[in-house]
């Protein structure tokens, strides 16, 4: 019984001393699963904190997005804004019926549009520079401060043109020059206008006291004519001669003045289809005799192949007679006397064109505006009536006429039609 007890007892011992032995083991167990409770509970933490910020993180982009897109869709329309008032802006400079340029300190063109490209072509050299630095001169007084618009005339194709041009200061944000901005206008035809305005006037004002003059001279001219005439009946020898000579004298100025009441009254044309190459046919074999007994050469060459206008026979053989007539008195010794005609693209229909050209002493420039005025003539035995009728002819034909001239060189002058 003893010995069972004992064993018992041994037995009771050791499985005390086994639970002993595990307490230590479970203990540490437990305290690591509370770790990784604890760690995993965390990692949740921190998991649920970062996809709540990964969500706030994607709104923000999102709203960044949108916000970046409509900055986006904001800078192309005001790309495209600004891109279209830049095109209408230099569709505006395009169509301008006046020149715009822009010339820097250095004087160099930083800006011109097609208009002032036109006008000022054969004043540019390289690099648009001005040629002249009188003509940039010119223009660069035009931009001062409350200058009006001022005139300067130009020499282009041989032909002088007359531009108006104001002009103001350009400067930056910073007050700082960047040149000067200059407008032009071509306004040649304008002052061709005015001065044929001003002259129609000085004629209207001559035409009346040319008119009065005509008929009080006239009368006792008649009487001289008639007078004369009687004495050449009457009278042989030196006598009639002397008569024959107050007759001719007497009809010469009846002539004159005939050209002034002529001159100084309408002209009513009587208008009907003629051909001009059979005037001048005409008048040149008329005029051929005279011309080569001066020792002048003499061409005429008829290009035109529509020489068909509405005219007035009469009046058209009287300007050309007035032209030949003017351009042999230019011509007191040996020279060329030419009479062409072409025909010219105008606005509406063909034109012809008549040349008059000679080698003769030409025409000064300062009398060159002038040389339709009535009476006024360089000529010591001349009447100054020609050319003021020739342009009276012309202008009553609805034509132009055009005179360029050289002094010792010689004198074109054109004159266009208008064709059938």
């Amino acid at each position: 019984m003893a010995s069972e007890s004992t064993t018992t007892d041994r037995d009771t011992s050791s499985e005390s001393a086994g639970r002993l032995a595990e307490f230590p083991e479970n203990a540490r167990q437990s305290g690591e699963t509370g770790l990784l409770i604890e760690a995993f509970r965390t990692f949740t933490l921190a998991s649920n904190s970062l996809e709540l910020t990964f969500s706030q993180l994607q709104s923000r982009v999102r709203r960044l997005t949108e916000e970046l897109e409509a900055k986006n869709r904001e800078l192309e329309r005001s790309l495209r804004e600004k891109q279209e008032a830049q095109e209408y802006l230099r569709t505006i400079l395009e169509k301008l019926p006046c020149g715009v340029f822009v010339l820097e300190e250095t004087g160099a063109m930083t800006l011109c549009n097609p208009m002032a490209a036109e006008v000022l072509r054969e004043s540019r050299g390289e690099a648009g520079r001005f040629r002249s630095d009188e003509l940039r001169n010119l223009f660069t007084a035009s931009a001062e401060e409350k200058r009006e618009e001022m005139e300067i005339t130009l020499a282009a194709g041989g032909e002088k043109k007359v531009l108006a041009t104001s002009g103001a200061p350009l400067e930056d944000d910073r007050g700082r020059s960047l040149g000067t901005l200059h407008i032009i206008r071509d306004v040649t035809e304008v002052k061709a206008l005015e001065e044929k305005n001003q002259r129609g006037e000085r004629l209207a004002a001559m035409g009346e006291m040319a008119a009065e003059l005509a008929h009080e001279i006239r009368n006792p001219l008649g009487s001289i004519d008639l007078f004369a005439s009687l004495l050449m009946r009457e009278c042989t020898g030196d006598l009639r001669n002397w008569a024959e000579n107050i007759r001719i004298g007497a009809r010469s100025l009846n002539t004159i003045v005939s050209n002034m009441l002529h001159f100084t009254g309408p002209l009513s044309p009587v208008f009907a289809e003629m051909d001009i190459h059979e005037i001048l046919r005409e008048t040149g074999s008329f005029c051929e005799p005279m011309i080569r007994q001066r020792g002048v050469r003499w061409e005429i060459g008829l290009a035109a192949d529509c020489s068909l206008i509405n005219g007035d026979r009469e009046l058209i053989k009287q300007l050309v007679l007035n032209l030949i007539f003017n351009a042999m008195k230019a011509m007191p010794s040996e020279g060329s006397l030419a009479v062409r005609t072409r025909n010219v693209d105008g606005k509406n229909r063909r034109r012809l064109e008549l040349r008059v050209e000679d080698t003769g002493v030409g025409i000064t420039p300062e009398h060159l505006d002038k040389i339709f005025d009535p009476f006024f003539t360089t000529n010591k035995n001349g009447t100054g009536l020609g050319l003021s009728i020739v342009n009276q002819i012309v202008e009553s034909h609805s034509g132009e006429i055009r005179v360029k001239s050289k002094v010792n060189r010689g004198t074109v002058f054109t004159i266009l039609f208008d064709t059938i």
